[in-house]
């Protein structure tokens, strides 16, 4: 018979693998005041409230609403996510190096199409994954990204999609949100709405 000390032994030897076994947390936006100064840079009009990050195109510039986060990382597990308001068409998550190599990736989730979108170089565009879709029928759409090395694993609106490029192992500086709101009508026309943005450290 096992004695009384050698099962409380198992039990927190059992305990401390289990919490080592957690990913560590990152970054964790709960989105419920008002953005930090990390969020240096964006276009359109962004607001933040009861842990919703809402988005319209405004201004002068013809360009859907896009904001920039810092943070620096190579290899991460990111979720977060989003919905699609009036006459917005898609979301995306942006993520750039430095200001000389600027963007990297860019995954875009649409109403009809997902892509993942390689930048092997500045002003250069892959296409890694396009593909034809239907987005579920529902108010709020996870997102799980994964980045290991040269793989991209995503898993949204109930399919996974693998690809494997040189610029997914390369350091990121920037990590953001963006899309096409709907158009220059602003709101009235359509928003972007994310949430619940939580980047964990992969195994």
């Amino acid at each position: 018979m096992r004695t009384i000390s050698t099962i409380l032994l198992s039990l927190i030897l059992g305990s401390t693998l289990a919490m080592s076994a957690e990913p560590s947390v990152v970054l964790e936006e709960t989105f419920d005041q008002a953005l930090s100064s990390d969020w240096h840079w964006g276009l359109g009009t962004w607001t933040a409230k009861d842990g919703v990050l809402r988005a319209f195109e405004s201004g002068e510039r013809r360009h859907g609403p896009v904001k920039q986060r810092r943070f620096a990382f190579t290899e991460a597990d990111v979720r977060f996510d989003f919905r699609l308001e009036g006459k917005a068409t898609f979301a995306s998550l942006p993520i750039d190096g430095n200001r000389e190599r600027s963007h990297i990736l860019n995954f875009v989730m649409g109403r009809e199409v997902f892509r993942i979108i390689a930048h092997p170089k500045k002003g250069e565009n892959v296409d890694l994954v396009r593909e034809k879709i239907t987005l579920a029928d529902r108010d709020w759409h996870p997102v799980h990204i994964v980045l290991k090395d040269e793989t991209i694993t995503v898993e949204f609106n109930g399919r996974t999609w693998i690809a494997k490029h040189s610029v997914a192992a390369e350091p990121k500086a920037n990590i953001g949100f963006g899309g096409d709101s709907g158009g220059p009508e602003g709101e009235k026309a359509g928003a972007l709405e994310f949430r619940r943005l939580k980047i964990t450290a992969t195994p």
